[in-house]
C-alpha cells in the first residue's frame, strides 16, 4: 500500500462527518504513519485543523469530534456588544427564544457583518480543541505554535497545516500557514475558512503585505478542493510531471441516485443554495483532470445538504456519512481497476467524453 505525506479535504458543509469515516480507515491500516501535511478549504480545514493535533488514534480523535454539537454551529446570537444597544437587554432576555427576535438579530448582522448566523459557536470549539494540545496556556495558538514541540503535550509533533480563505476584498484566494501567515490564530484562518458567505459573517483579517483589513469568506469560494497545493517538489520526492504522487485528496460529490435538492423556502435557504451553485462549476472541473484521478477518493455526500446543520453524532444521517467515507476509501484501496471505472462514470456523468487517445475532454 503506498505511503502519503500529505493528506487534503476538500469544502463541504455539514456533510464532511464523512471525512470522519475516511480518517478511521486511515488509522486502522496505519496510514496515518507518514503523514507529514494536512489541508483543507471549508468544512475540510476544521477537518485538516483537527487531524492536525496528530492524536495518538482514532478513538482519542472520535472522542474529541464528537464533542462538537452541529445545532449550534449556525448561532443566531451573538451579536457584538457594540449592536445591543439597538434592543434593552431585559426584553432581549425575554424573548431570545423567539423566532422573530432571533430573525432581528440575524439582519441586523447581515447588515453590519455581513452575514445571517454567527460561526463564533465553531470558533470557540476549535480553540478549546486545540488548547487541550498544548502544555503551555496562550489566549490564541498560531500556526508558529503548531511548529513549536516544546510546547506540545507530550512534545508531539503536529502536522504541517494548509488553510484556504477567500480575500473579498481583493478578488482572490490566499493560504494561511506557517510559510504565509506564521503568527495568525489557527482557529482564526479555519473560521475564515467555513464561512460561507452571506450565510455566516464576513471575518476581517490583514493578511501579510496588504495594507488595511480585508474581508474574507469561506475558502472553497474559490479554491474548494486543493490538491495541487502540494505539487510543488519541495513538499515530496515522488512528484513526476508536476503531479506529487504522496498526496491523497478526499472529495465529496453529489451522486445521482442519493442527490436531493433542499427547497428554497426563504433567505437562508437561498444562500446555501447559491454557494452550493457556484461550488458546482469547480467540482465539474476536478473528474476531468487526469493528474488527480489516481489520488483522489470521491465520497458520496448521501444527498444531505451542506447546510442541514439539524443532526447528531450517531443519528440516521450522520451514520450515512461516517459509513460512506469508511466505505469509499476501502474501495479506493481494494481495487484500482473497478474504482478507474467508478470514476469514468463520475465523469460521465459531469459531461465528460474521451477523446481519441483515451484522454479526459470536457463538455
Amino acid at each position: 500500500m503506498p505511503q502519503y505525506k500529505n493528506l487534503v479535504f476538500k469544502g463541504g458543509g455539514v456533510r464532511g462527518a464523512a471525512y470522519l469515516g475516511a480518517i478511521k480507515h486511515l488509522y486502522e491500516n496505519g496510514l496515518m504513519r507518514p503523514v507529514e501535511r494536512v489541508a483543507g478549504s471549508s468544512v475540510g480545514a476544521i477537518t485538516a485543523a483537527v487531524l492536525a493535533l496528530n492524536f495518538n488514534d482514532f478513538a482519542e480523535l472520535k472522542a474529541v469530534a464528537d464533542s462538537l454539537d452541529y445545532r449550534k454551529v449556525p448561532a443566531e446570537g451573538d451579536l457584538k456588544n457594540e449592536d445591543e444597544g439597538l434592543v434593552d437587554k431585559r426584553l432581549a432576555a425575554r424573548l431570545q427564544t423567539h423566532s422573530l427576535f432571533k430573525n432581528l438579530q440575524c439582519s441586523i448582522r447581515l447588515v453590519q457583518e455581513k452575514g445571517w448566523y454567527s460561526s463564533d459557536y465553531m470558533y470557540q470549539w476549535l480553540r478549546s480543541v486545540i488548547a487541550s494540545r498544548f502544555s503551555l496556556a496562550k489566549d490564541a495558538y498560531t500556526f508558529r505554535d503548531f511548529q513549536n514541540t516544546a510546547i506540545h503535550k507530550d512534545r508531539r509533533r503536529f502536522f504541517d497545516l494548509y488553510v484556504t480563505g477567500t480575500d473579498i476584498s481583493n478578488r482572490k484566494s490566499r493560504i494561511f500557514s506557517y510559510e504565509t501567515t506564521p503568527d495568525m490564530e489557527i482557529a482564526l484562518a479555519v473560521r475564515i475558512s467555513m464561512s460561507i458567505p452571506l450565510f455566516f459573517e464576513a471575518i476581517p483579517f490583514k493578511y501579510p503585505g496588504e495594507q488595511g483589513l480585508q474581508y474574507y469568506a469561506d475558502g472553497g469560494l474559490m479554491w474548494n478542493y486543493p490538491i495541487e497545493l502540494f505539487d510543488d517538489p519541495k513538499f515530496g520526492t515522488k512528484t513526476t510531471k508536476g503531479v506529487n504522487a504522496e498526496s491523497l485528496g478526499f472529495f465529496l460529490f453529489d451522486s445521482p441516485q442519493t442527490l436531493k435538492h433542499k427547497e428554497i423556502k426563504g433567505l437562508v435557504d437561498y444562500i446555501g443554495a447559491l454557494f452550493e451553485t457556484l461550488n458546482q462549476v469547480q467540482d465539474q472541473l476536478v473528474p476531468f483532470r487526469e493528474k488527480n484521478m489516481g489520488r483522489t477518493i470521491f465520497i458520496d455526500d448521501q444527498g444531505v445538504p451542506m447546510t442541514q446543520f439539524d443532526i447528531e453524532t450517531g443519528d440516521e444521517t450522520y451514520n450515512k456519512l461516517f459509513n460512506s467515507g469508511y466505505r469509499a476509501i476501502g474501495e479506493f484501496f481494494s481495487d484500482q481497476n473497478t474504482w478507474s471505472v467508478f470514476v469514468r462514470k463520475l465523469q460521465s456523468r459531469f459531461g465528460w467524453r474521451e477523446d481519441r487517445g483515451g484522454k479526459a475532454e470536457t463538455p
